[in-house]
C-alpha cells in the first residue's frame, strides 16, 4: 500500500499525541556493505608476489612492491606490511612517500603513533613533501588512541608549516573530540573551519549536531540545523534522527513531529534502523500496543522487519512479563525469513527465568544448542541465575562448572550469582573457595562480590571474617558502598557489637551515598530490641 506525504503527516500527527514518548534514533548512517577488493584472494596470494618480486633481477619499480602492500593494507594485515617493508629496506628499494605513508598508516593502526611520526620524520628527511592523506591519517591514529589533544596541537603545527588540511582531515578531529563528549571544542573547530577556504561538509554538521544532542543540548543542534539548511545543505537522515533522538530526550514531542514531517516532506523515509529505534523507545516505555502499531506501518511502506526489530519487541514484553507474547513473536521468526540470533534467545531465556519457568528456559537453551547458535557467558548467567532462585542450586552448579572449562569463561557477574546462593544456604566454605578461584582465574571480585560474602559471614555469624573481609575491600582499593555499611552494622548490632556498629555509622552518618533509610531502619530496630527507642 502506498502513502502520499499528506496522508503520512497526519498519521505522524496523530502519532506523537498518542504515544506521548515516541522514538530515539540511531545517530548514524546504516553500515555500508560495500567492501573494497584488496585484488588478491588471500594474504598468502599477496606475500607469494612479493617474494616473486623481491627475488626478480633486476627489481621491479617501488610502485609494484606499493600496490601489493596497499592490497595488504586492505586487507588488514598491518604487521605484515611492516615486516615486508623491512625487507625491502635489506634489498635496497628506496621507499617512495606512497610507500612510508602506507607504513604511517600501518602503525597508526596498530596505536604506535611513535613509530608513525618517525616515519614522518623520514618522509621530512627525504626532502619528500607529506601530502594531506598522510597527515591526516596520523591526526587519526592519534585521535583513535585516544590522544585527541596531540592531535590537534598536531594539526597547529601542520598549518604553522604551511601544509593544507581538507575537510576529511577537519572531519578526523571533530569526530575525536566528539566522542570525548569535548562537543564546545569541536563547535569552536567548526567555526574555524568555517573562516577558512576549507568549508564543513554535511558529515562534519551531523557529527556536531549529534553531538549536541546528545550532551542534552538539542536546542542549540536545532539552530545548526536551521543555519545549514539556510546556506542550502540539504539535511540527510542522519540530520534527522540526531535532531529527533534529541529532542525525545528532553520530551519535546512538538519539536519530534514537526522533524518527522519535514522528512516527509523532503521525501526522507524512514529506514528499518530508525523504525527498530522508535520501536525500542515506544516498548521501554511499556507502550507495546503503540510498538507493534509503528511495526505495521514499517511493514506497510515496505520495510522488511530484521532481526533487531523482533529483538526489540520481545524484549519490551519479557521487560513487562509478557513472556508468551515474547514466544509468538520468536516463533514467527520464519515466516519473515528473519533467523534469530544469540540474543533473541537470551531475551526469552531471561523472561522466563525471570518468571520462574525454569524448565522452558532449558528447553530453548537446548533448542538453542540444536540450531548450532553458540550460547554466550549471558546466556550461560541468566540460567544459572534463575536455577539459583528457583532452589536448583545443584543444576546451576553443575552448569558452571560444565562452562568453567569447556564454554565463555564465567564473569564476575556469574561467580557473584553463585556465590549469591551458597551465602543463602549457608555453604559459606563453598562460597570462599568460590571467591579464591575468581583470583585463580584471573578475576577481581568487585564490591558486589565482597558485598555478598560479608553479608553471607554476618548471618552465618562468622563475625571476624566478615570485618576481615571488609577491611580487605580497602587494601584492595575497593571503595565501599551503602549496601556494605549497612551489612557491618547491622551485623555488628546483631551480634552485639554495639559499640563498634555506632562508631562505624558515626564514620559514615554524613555522606548521603551511604546512609540511607536502610540504616536508619538497622538502627531503630536494633534500639527496640535493646530498649531504647529515642
Amino acid at each position: 500500500m502506498s502513502y502520499t506525504a499528506t496522508t503520512t503527516r497526519l498519521r505522524l500527527r496523530y502519532a506523537i499525541p498518542k504515544f506521548s514518548v515516541f522514538l530515539r534514533l540511531f545517530s548514524h548512517s546504516p553500515p555500508q556493505n560495500a567492501k573494497k577488493s584488496s585484488g588478491f584472494d588471500s594474504i598468502d596470494d599477496a606475500v607469494a608476489l612479493f617474494t616473486r618480486l623481491i627475488t626478480m633481477h633486476p627489481l621491479p619499480s617501488v610502485v609494484e612492491f606499493n600496490m601489493i602492500l596497499g592490497s595488504i593494507v586492505k586487507m588488514k594485515h598491518y604487521p605484515t606490511v611492516i615486516s615486508l617493508y623491512k625487507q625491502m629496506g635489506l634489498r635496497g628499494i628506496t621507499p617512495s612517500i606512497v610507500t612510508l605513508s602506507i607504513l604511517i598508516n600501518c602503525y597508526c593502526h596498530l596505536g604506535r603513533m611513535g613509530f608513525a611520526f618517525s616515519v614522518l620524520g623520514m618522509v621530512l628527511r627525504r626532502g619528500y613533501q607529506p601530502n594531506t592523506i598522510t597527515l591526516t591519517t596520523l591526526m587519526k591514529g592519534l585521535c583513535i588512541n585516544g590522544e585527541v589533544w596531540k592531535a590537534l596541537d598536531f594539526h597547529d603545527s601542520v598549518l604553522a608549516h604551511g601544509f593544507l588540511l581538507d575537510e576529511v582531515s577537519y572531519g578526523t578531529l571533530i569526530n575525536g573530540l566528539c566522542k570525548m563528549g569535548q562537543t564546545r571544542d569541536a563547535f569552536v573547530l567548526l567555526q574555524k573551519m568555517e573562516g577558512q577556504l576549507v568549508k564543513p561538509n554535511l558529515v562534519i554538521y551531523n557529527m556536531i549536531i549529534d553531538s549536541l544532542c546528545k550532551d542534552g543540548l538539542a536546542t542549540e543542534a536545532r539552530h545548526l540545523y536551521s543555519e545549514i539548511v539556510g546556506w542550502g545543505i540539504d539535511p540527510d537522515i542522519c540530520t534527522y534522527s540526531c535532531l529527533i533522538h534529541g529532542f525525545c530526550s528532553l520530551g519535546q514531542w512538538e519539536e519530534v513531529t514537526w522533524l518527522l514531517c519535514e522528512m516527509v516532506d523532503k521525501n526522507i523515509s524512514p529506514n528499518v534502523y530508525t523504525y527498530n529505534t522508535i520501536v525500542d523507545a515506544l516498548c521501554k516505555r511499556g507502550m507495546l500496543v503503540e510498538a507493534n502499531d509503528m511495526c505495521n506501518m514499517m511493514i506497510e511502506r515496505g520495510q522488511r522487519p530484521d532481526v533487531v526489530t523482533f529483538n526489540t519487541l520481545m524484549s519490551g514484553y519479557c521487560l513487562y512479563n509478557n513472556v508468551d507474547e515474547a514466544r509468538k513473536l520468536f516463533d514467527s521468526f520464519v515466516e519473515w525469513d528473519v533467523g534469530p540470533d544469540v540474543w533473541s534467545y537470551n531475551i526469552l531465556v531471561i523472561g522466563y527465568c525471570k518468571n520462574k519457568r525454569i524448565d522452558e528456559a532449558l528447553s530453548l537453551f537446548n533448542t538453542m544448542l540444536y540450531t548450532n547458535l553458540v550460547p554466550n557467558i549471558v546466556t550461560y548467567s541468566s540460567l544459572i541465575d534463575g536455577l539459583c532462585k528457583s532452589g536448583r542450586i545443584a543444576h546451576a552448579w553443575e552448569i558452571f562448572n560444565a562452562i568453567l572449562d569447556g564454554g565463555p569463561p564465567p564473569n564476575v557477574i556469574t561467580y557473584n550469582i553463585m556465590l549469591d546462593a551458597f551465602c543463602k544456604i549457608q555453604l559459606i566454605d563453598k562460597a570462599i573457595e568460590l571467591f579464591n578461584l575468581m583470583f585463580e582465574r584471573g578475576l577481581t571480585p568487585n564490591v558486589s562480590s565482597y558485598n555478598i560474602l560479608i553479608n553471607g559471614h554476618f548471618k552465618s555469624k562468622r563475625i571476624d571474617e566478615a570485618m576481615n573481609l571488609f577491611k580487605e575491600m580497602h587494601c584492595k582499593n575497593l571503595v565501599p558502598d551503602s549496601v556494605t555499611y549497612n551489612s557491618v552494622i547491622d551485623g555488628l548490632f546483631k551480634s552485639g557489637r554495639i559499640s563498634h556498629a555506632w562508631e562505624l555509622f558515626n564514620v559514615v552518618k554524613d555522606d548521603g551515598a551511604l546512609v540511607n533509610v536502610i540504616t536508619y531502619n538497622i538502627l531503630l530496630d536494633a534500639f527496640c530490641k535493646m530498649q531504647r527507642v529515642v
